[in-house]
């Protein structure tokens, strides 16, 4: 397949993952909901609230995400056509309901890790941090690496990127997730019963790995953004003006005496 042709199935997914991601509102108040319930548990310790909050919501978004696999592989216990779609439709289903879930997971995260996903640009993060970490569970590589040594960047410095070269980032590595999973998923997918089983376990190891990476990855971004922000030096006052010498008539001069 070509460069532009994975580019357009890049954009065709992302399209779709993006008309099917919950509203904000929602997603914050599930953020908020499970902070709730582990500051009872850590009343003491906002820090091991954040913590056991971000592992809850890593264990329900796998959940989902396993739920999804075995879904989309049902069709494959209907004989001749149920293994086609499965093998073809069922594939490409799966792939935008795991980055779905993947993306959503990742924007609950980075509320409890104090990031503020009304702005978009955050939701362009997060978009990364799904779609990064979901490529290199499944084909064991570092995308994000690449992408920085093509930027001539260090690793790190993607977060400081402004929104537009992370949305260029985003298309690309959506690109290749079409390509990897077309590739990797169909066959086992059109086994009957096997299928459902494989999509299910294969989902919730994926999505737990990629939970695990945007905890790690969120934690790192936290540490550069927000020290390099609180480290800018404030504004100057700017100075006082002298106040203005009152403009009157030139002195006299004094006469000689005669």
């Amino acid at each position: 397949m070509t460069e532009a042709e994975g580019q357009r199935q890049g954009r065709q997914l992302l399209t779709a993952v993006e008309r099917i991601i919950a509203d904000t509102d929602s997603l914050i108040a599930l953020s908020q909901q499970h902070l709730s319930r582990a500051r009872e548990r850590h009343p003491d310790a906002e820090s091991a609230a954040v913590e056991a909050a971000a592992g809850e919501v890593l264990r329900q978004f796998a959940r989902r995400s396993a739920v999804s696999g075995g879904l989309t592989a049902a069709p494959a216990l209907i004989p001749g056509l149920g293994s086609l779609v499965a093998a073809a439709g069922g594939t490409l289903a799966d792939i935008g309901l795991v980055l779905k879930f993947e993306v959503e997971m990742a924007l609950v995260l980075s509320h409890l890790y104090g990031f503020d996903i009304t702005r978009p640009e955050e939701r362009q993060i997060a978009f990364l941090l799904a779609s990064v970490g979901t490529y290199d569970a499944q084909s064991g590589g570092d995308v994000l690496g690449e992408l920085s040594q093509a930027a001539r960047a260090g690793k790190d410095a993607v977060w400081t990127y402004a929104p537009r070269e992370v949305s260029k980032m985003v298309l690309s590595v959506m690109a290749k997730i079409a390509l990897l999973k077309l590739s990797k998923g169909m066959l086992a997918r059109a086994l009957p019963v096997v299928g459902i089983a494989v999509g299910s376990t294969m989902n919730h190891a994926l999505t737990r790995r990629v939970g695990e990476r945007c905890i790690r990855d969120l934690k790192t971004r936290r540490q550069l953004v927000k020290p390099r922000v609180a480290k800018q030096p404030q504004s100057a006052a700017p100075p006082r003006k002298s106040p203005k010498a009152k403009v009157g008539k030139p002195a006299r001069k004094a006469r000689k005496a005669p």
